[in-house]
């Protein structure tokens, strides 16, 4: 019974660790690119369910390190997080709910230069733009699997 408690113990203690700067960079590096199972590769995004425009309104979002989630959460409006070099990214708001699907095109408005910072042990993103300015902070992570593809649940808090 001590041993039983004692890993019980142990696993809850190594699933609440924080999430470091590092691992969330590492994510975005991975996202960028995703190998499938025939070599096959593809440019995948991080992305965020979108319905009633949450990634936008809501305090708490989460988003997914990649689009494998959409399918598996049936998630039929979209913001994709397509990060670029020199510390940039794009927000795609993309709908399947109607048919055809589609995206709206990138503007100005949509790109963002982004900061991971961590201040008193929290780990926070900023995305910035001549426009808007939109801070997070980092929550939680999850690594799932579907279909034999690793991916992230990252649970994040919008900050004023």
């Amino acid at each position: 019974m001590r041993i039983f408690l004692f890993f019980l113990l142990l696993s809850n203690y190594s699933f609440s660790q924080q999430i470091t700067k590092c691992d969330i960079k590492k994510i975005i590096k991975n996202s960028i690119k995703e190998e499938r199972r025939n070599g096959y590769s593809y440019h995948s995004k991080i992305v965020a369910n979108n319905i009633d425009s949450t990634f936008f309104t809501s305090k708490k979002i989460k988003i997914y390190s990649s689009e494998v989630a959409v399918r598996n959460n049936d998630f039929c409006r979209t913001v994709q997080l397509k990060f670029l070099k020199n510390s940039k990214v794009v927000f795609i708001d993309c709908q399947t709910c109607i048919e055809p699907s589609s995206c709206y095109v990138s503007t100005n408005k949509n790109i963002y230069t982004y900061k991971i910072r961590k201040r008193k042990n929290v780990l926070n993103i900023e995305f910035t733009n001549s426009f808007n300015k939109i801070n997070f902070k980092i929550i939680s992570t999850t690594e799932k699997k579907m279909k034999g593809r690793m991916y992230y649940e990252i649970e994040m808090e919008r900050i004023n």
